[in-house]
């Protein structure tokens, strides 16, 4: 892999756990609410479909960044992404 795709890997890597964690947090509080009409109720699902495809771009990165990686030197971080991955992956399967 070129050092460029190298550094912006290494960049994804730390950056994805805390953007999976805020994507599925968001989600999970928004889809919680109820909407009060008719029309509030499709702007409030549509919201969940464009929360859910966010997530699902994540996990997408992740994978085409190959993440998580064992090679890397931080195994706590990595855990900690294998983790967001493997819930944003239930979220959107469930």
């Amino acid at each position: 892999m070129p050092n460029i795709e190298n550094g912006m890997r290494e960049r994804i890597a730390e950056f994805l756990p805390c953007a999976l964690e805020k994507a599925i947090g968001s989600y999970e509080d928004f889809m919680d609410q109820s909407p009060e009409k008719a029309g509030d109720f499709k702007a409030h699902h549509d919201a969940c479909k464009v929360a859910l495809a966010h997530m699902e771009l994540l996990v997408k990165l992740a994978r085409w960044a190959d993440l998580p990686d064992p090679q890397m030197e931080n195994a706590d971080h990595q855990k900690m992404l294998m983790t967001m991955i493997e819930s944003a992956r239930g979220e959107l399967e469930g």
